[in-house]
């Protein structure tokens, strides 16, 4: 809180209810923060966020929150591949140099360190605020729809508080990468299942140069992917999958640094030296060829072009932005708009004194892999990282200082694909189109079109669904499609990078009914480029230098899965219980043996035998290019109609009224997190007032769920509520919870959480209610800012079966009727789980591996409040005590009429009476003994009684091995099995007639 708003919580509480929010991030040299609000109530929100920089009260409570928050975002990273060798290469870096520092830090370097050093950490935070938060060095940007006058007014007015004290923003003195820490060869282990190689110049500071950007030339030429690159000559050996060039993240000002980044193979990671020997036989190119003043025009116009006909974005992403650029001190006024995306000058001096930095003497080359050759001898103390370093070998070292020559190495063919007609087909009328043309319906295609009568610009988007049963009909199928994928866009990199330089972007993807292609850039030559792309589609041939390759990626891939966060776990587990068509990765990976080369090309060739093309043309085309494009597609797949009874549709699982709780094991043991995905069903999607009223309570619901959950439990970073729609089947209100606690524990939380979120409901005003109506009825408003914007919007209008172009209006025509009793009604027949007659929920679990999970037995015999009382107990650092320990001390405490108070004691006296003499009792109990422990929050619900919410009975499930709790829930292990008994949906029903055009 602040002086003036002193209630905790009140600026996220007040953003929430106008249809907003906040965050921030610190990166090397800014702090950002920034929120978004519904445009009436910008006032308001300026005036609290102003608060924090001129009278913050950081209270003592407060201030060992963050801390908690801060170090639960760092266990959540600490298996993270990125976060480690990041942490790793500021390690190694200068001693001398702040940006050798903790990245993030955790509650042992901020509470901990604060207690050794006697010093008191809300103290020092009032002391850095006051020290570095200055008028000087800070940067305001404030976006909305009022008068410039009216912004500038309440800028003034808001912020001028806010001290000025004489500060300059603070420069960063030499380099961290000295002479001492160049020429070193870093080896790490991954954690995933990946081969990178990271080859790091030392630069001086670039920003005075922001006219040339030299780096962004130099990584143009050493990311480059056609003809005669690097990647194309890695690629041909079977080497590398991607490059990345250019100007590290880790630069700021006063040094800068630049970064080669190649993703290997395993050929590629055993002949790692020899591709270190192309990178800099390519550097010997370009200075060999000095800078080429032809290569920089094209840049130049690419980037005039896009900046031309640049697209609007998202407000908050435009303020965020432009706060960090007019941090810049080099930038003038008039270039912070345009210095992100235009290059102005040739400067050839200048790029040749910026290539003479990336020689072999200043490089630092970092090597990782899961799987290394090599006797890590070091572990990095904050992530418990195992690397090696030494210095580069003299052999490798003399052969990358001479002369280097591959005669498949050139610079690139002049870029056939940059746009030439920039004209606009489209006439200004009074009104906009929301929807698009069906232009054909026949057996195998359905083509919708709709010209550009909103923007204006040459743009244009084609998004492309070949619908192909083959495609997803079993584990091994959805294998092959997946590589398939991958060894097409592989063929097509040489051919298509051009086109993506161009402003052309693409992706090529497989899903469950088939092939989505999608295209989006300037209109001039974008049917080309689909043509290009489903001529590759059709006639693809995989090589074996292809297969071997990728048919590893897709395994890696697969394997990786494992090492997957536990809210990534368990959001699969949630979609594999509510999805009529799913394979998991381990359903891939038991099918993985069956890959052969000889067998992917049998399924490539026989893919198109039956096709159904979904088509959506949008943009500044004309009708007749809309009709010759779809006609060109299904020439080039020369393919049979799909009939519609074939047809793949996705469809959803329903579930019988009752409490589901799938339990699942971490399959990746490093990680201290468990997680709980916890969905209760909302009546059916194609219920539209229903669905209004769950976007509603959803939005009402964001703030308090995390606010209760996430500040004051402090349960974990990860924390959120939000709401999900199965086509042609349920609605689901989610609630999600990260954290190192029992997932019983943090389920009862959430149960708890909901049972008295109903009485908020009921005493909110209606003032606060009407607040939440107009702030979904804003979001509903809210402009279309670009083109992909509003084809994605029509899409999925498209894909999803329903055509219901019409949804906003429909939307906003429930908005005006709903009531405070409708939502309570809503919330009485679904959510509450006393209330409601027909209760669905289901919680996907996954637990951690530090942590005890219950057996069948135990879960079948004992209540949820034993288990969570004694998986806070091993949270707490008890792990003597057992659950009938447990169970006996709350069944006394029932008999004697114990409050929690009193059941606690006997706990910790039982405890004490079992551990004599060892070492952290004392410890354990303290943190027992704090007043908002889990245990006594856990005793506490313990002692809560309701009713069981039984459901159907279905003895069936006994015999699969579902357990039956003590409150009726059904509590399940396999998914698969449970899953199986589970009824699909029918496919969705258009909300409209589909009349075609012709």
């Amino acid at each position: 809180g602040t002086k003036k708003y002193p209630k905790e919580n009140d600026y996220n509480a007040y953003l929430s209810a106008h249809g907003g929010y906040s965050n921030a991030y610190t990166d090397l040299e800014d702090t950002c923060y920034y929120f978004e609000v519904r445009y009436d109530a910008l006032g308001g929100a300026l005036d609290r966020f102003s608060q924090f920089f001129i009278e913050p009260l950081f209270t003592a409570d407060c201030t060992d929150r963050e801390v908690k928050a801060v170090d639960s975002e760092h266990k959540k990273n600490i298996q993270n591949d990125m976060w480690r060798q990041y942490q790793l290469e500021k390690e190694l870096s200068s001693p001398d140099h702040p940006f050798s520092m903790f990245a993030t830090g955790n509650y042992d370097t901020l509470s901990g360190a604060a207690r050794r050093m006697g010093v008191d950490l809300r103290e020092r935070l009032l002391d850095f605020h006051a020290k570095y938060y200055s008028a000087d060095i800070m940067r305001l940007v404030v976006v909305g729809r009022d008068s410039l006058d009216q912004l500038t007014e309440w800028v003034v007015s808001k912020f001028s508080g806010i001290q000025s004290k004489g500060l300059t923003k603070p420069l960063f003195k030499g380099h961290p990468l000295t002479a001492r820490e160049m020429g070193q060869m870093i080896y790490l282990k991954s954690i995933r299942e990946q081969r990178t190689l990271d080859l790091t110049f030392a630069l001086p500071d670039l920003k005075p140069y922001h006219r040339s950007k030299p780096a962004q030339y130099l990584g143009s030429l050493l990311g480059h992917e056609g003809r005669g690159s690097i990647l194309s000559c890695l690629r041909k050996r079977g080497w590398a999958t991607t490059i990345v060039a250019g100007r590290a993240p880790t630069s700021a000002e006063g040094f800068d640094m630049f970064k080669i980044t190649v993703s290997l193979t395993e050929p590629g990671l055993e002949n790692y030296t020899e591709v270190v020997r192309m990178v800099f036989a390519y550097i010997q190119l370009l200075q060999s060829k000095r800078p080429q003043r032809w290569f920089h025009d094209e840049l130049r116009r690419i980037s005039e072009i896009e900046y031309r006909f640049m697209e609007k974005y998202d407000a908050v992403a435009l303020a965020s932005s432009l706060a960090s650029v007019m941090q810049n001190r080099y930038l003038s006024a008039e270039c912070m708009l345009s210095d992100s995306v235009r290059l102005k000058d040739f400067d050839e001096d200048l790029l040749v004194w910026t290539q003479g930095f990336l020689k072999p003497d200043n490089v630092r080359i970092v090597l990782a892999a899961r799987d290394l050759d090599v006797e890590f001898d070091r572990t990095e103390k904050h992530y418990g990282l195992d690397y090696r370093t030494e210095p580069i070998s003299e052999q490798l070292m003399h052969e990358i200082r001479g002369d280097l020559e591959y005669d498949e190495l050139h610079l690139p063919e002049p870029n056939q694909f940059i746009p030439d007609n920039m004209e606009v087909k489209s006439e200004r009328h009074d009104t906009v189109c929301e929807a698009p043309t069906l232009l054909k319906l026949a057996e195998g295609l359905e083509l919708w079109f709709k010209q550009d009568d909103r923007f204006f610009l040459p743009r244009g988007n084609v998004r492309l669904l070949i619908e192909t049963p083959r495609a997803y009909e079993s584990p091994l199928t959805s294998v092959f499609n997946q590589l398939f994928m991958m060894v097409l866009k592989d063929t097509l990199t040489e051919i298509t990078y051009d086109a993506e330089i161009a402003g052309l972007w693409f992706e090529i993807r497989d899903t469950i009914e088939g092939i989505v292609v999608h295209i989006d850039g300037f209109n001039d030559k974008l049917l080309q480029l689909l043509e290009i792309l489903v001529k590759t589609l059709r006639m693809c041939k995989v090589e074996q230098t292809q297969f071997d390759v990728y048919s590893r990626e897709v395994k890696k891939k697969l394997d990786n899965a494992r090492h997957s966060e536990p809210y990534g776990h368990v959001q699969t587990n949630t979609s594999f219980l509510n999805q009529g068509i799913m394979w998991r990765f381990m359903d891939k990976l038991a099918a993985f043996d069956l890959v052969t080369i000889d067998r992917l090309q049998l399924f490539i060739d026989s893919l198109f035998e039956q096709t159904r093309v979904q088509m959506l043309v949008t943009g500044n085309f004309e009708e007749r290019e809309a009709l010759a494009a779809a006609s060109m597609v299904q020439s080039l797949l020369g393919s049979r109609a799909l009939p519609e009874y074939a047809r793949r549709v996705p469809r959803a699982l329903l579930h019988e009224p009752g409490v589901y709780v799938h339990h699942a094991l971490m399959p990746e043991k490093g990680n201290v997190n468990s997680c709980v995905d916890y969905s209760v069903y909302t009546g059916m999607t194609s219920d539209h007032r229903g669905r209004v009223v769950l976007d509603l309570l959803s939005l009402i619901m964001q703030e308090p769920f995390f606010d209760q959950l996430r500040t004051k439990e402090q349960l974990g970073y990860i924390t959120y509520s939000t709401e999900r729609k199965y086509n042609g089947g349920h609605m689901t209100l989610r609630l999600l919870v990260q954290s190192e606690a029992s997932p019983i524990y943090v389920r009862m939380r959430i149960d708890h959480f909901l049972r008295e979120f109903r009485s908020r409901l009921d005493e909110m005003t209606l003032e606060k209610f009407d607040g939440y109506v107009s702030s979904l009825r804003v979001a509903r408003e809210e402009k279309i800012k670009n083109l992909f914007e509003e084809s994605g919007r029509m899409w999925r209008h498209v894909s999803s079966g329903y055509y219901e172009f019409d949804r906003i209006a429909t939307d906003l025509e429930i908005l005006r009727t709903v009531s405070q009793r409708e939502l309570l009604e809503f919330w009485d027949t679904y959510v509450d789980k006393q209330r409601a007659s027909a209760y669905i929920s289901l919680a996907a679990t996954i637990w951690s591996t530090k942590i005890a999970q219950p057996t069948d037995e135990e879960l079948e015999k004992f209540g949820d409040g034993v288990h969570a009382v004694h998986g806070s107990l091993e949270h707490d650092g008890e792990r003597v005590l057992s659950v009938e320990h447990v169970d006996r001390v709350l069944r006394q405490m029932d008999e004697a009429g114990d409050d929690e108070e009193r059941a606690l004691e006997r706990i910790i006296s039982e405890y004490e009476s079992m551990v004599k003499g060892e070492a952290d009792v004392e410890k354990a109990v303290a943190k027992m003994r704090k007043p908002a422990s889990h245990v006594r929050t856990a005793i506490a619900m313990a002692r809560e009684q309701n009713k069981p919410v039984c459901g159907k009975a279905d003895n069936g499930l006994l015999n699969m091995g579902v357990v039956r709790s003590p409150s009726g829930d059904w509590l399940f292990r396999e998914a698969s099995a449970f899953r199986a008994t589970l009824r699909q949906s029918g496919a969705p029903v258009p909300t409209r007639p589909l009349v075609p055009k012709y």
